[in-house]
């Protein structure tokens, strides 16, 4: 019990929680640009691709000033989980394209399944690279 305990006390669970409410923020706008952009019959891969960005320019802002907090460097931060953002657009893309377009599965569960896969990935790899904090010298 207290193992658990220090789990759900320790910064990174906390960081978590967190990444996670700002990540649902951002499905709002990847999510709401996605279904606007497919309702006026955009192609599902170029619609995800318009919408992941939205939502990673959100994510970013929130992440690094109230998840993390981590405002040098901000540039490089920025460039940093753009890129990482856009590695897991790749994959959320290329997810819609077989089970979407060559399967014919719903695009939207494919769209849900394939943003929580790459929500865990994005979560490690920003946390690892993009918010570490530096130490001090």
């Amino acid at each position: 019990m207290k193992k658990i305990k220090f789990i759900l006390h320790s910064e990174s669970f906390i960081q978590l929680v967190k990444y996670v409410m700002i990540g649902i923020l951002g499905l709002v706008v990847d999510f709401g640009a996605y279904t606007m952009l497919t309702y006026f019959k955009m192609n599902v891969e170029i619609a995800n691709i318009i919408s992941s960005t939205c939502g990673i320019i959100n994510n970013f802002f929130w992440n690094s000033y109230v998840n993390f907090k981590v405002h040098d460097r901000l540039i490089l931060r920025f460039i940093s989980y753009f890129l990482v953002g856009q590695i897991t657009t790749v994959f959320t893309t290329v997810s819609l394209f077989v089970f979407a377009t060559e399967l014919r599965f719903p695009h939207l569960i494919v769209k849900v399944s394939a943003t929580f896969v790459a929500t865990l990935i994005q979560f490690v790899i920003n946390k690892i690279i993009t918010f570490r904090k530096r130490s001090p010298m």
